[in-house]
């Protein structure tokens, strides 16, 4: 057991939450960087990528928030700046006459072929110290942990983890 002080134990090393923010906000911190080039947020992106998922299907704004893993305002920020720039395009839903609809635009679906390719070079560049197979493996156990947690992910193909298609 961790050495305890009055506060609890003192090796927060040991925990996984603490260890994934850390990751994360490591992460966060060079995707930001990457992302400032073209004028995104991290939300701003995360909107676009997953309207491409959909495509040419649509997304409401709370849709793109809980896959994105933000607040519904946040999203609504990040929509307002994507139909500014041309990025998105928002319809009065066919079905839910209050219901609004966000597609991608060729723009929007452009900007993303570009920031993907930069950023997966970003990471391709970064040194995880672990090797390829060590690498997959942390991938396959981190899918797994996101949907055991009902965290929203794009079914890979061929990762065992994932469930059936629709």
């Amino acid at each position: 057991m961790p050495e305890q002080n009055i506060h609890g134990p003192r090796d927060f090393g040991d925990r996984l939450t603490y260890l994934v923010r850390r990751i994360d906000g490591a992460l966060a911190q060079r995707l930001d960087q990457r992302l400032r080039d073209y004028g995104l947020t991290p939300a701003q992106l995360s909107a676009l990528a997953q309207l491409d998922i959909e495509h040419p299907g649509t997304l409401t704004g709370a849709q793109l928030a809980d896959r994105s893993g933000v607040t519904a305002q946040s999203m609504s920020a990040a929509i307002a700046r994507l139909l500014e720039r041309g990025l998105v395009h928002r319809t009065q839903s066919t079905v839910h006459g209050r219901r609004l609809d966000v597609s991608l635009t060729p723009a929007g679906a452009e900007l993303l072929r570009t920031v993907q390719h930069d950023t997966l070079d970003a990471e391709a560049a970064v040194d995880f110290g672990l090797d390829d197979a060590e690498l997959d493996r942390l991938k396959q156990t981190l899918r797994r942990v996101a949907r055991a947690l009902g965290v929203f992910l794009p079914a890979e193909q061929g990762d065992p983890a994932a469930p059936p298609q629709r």
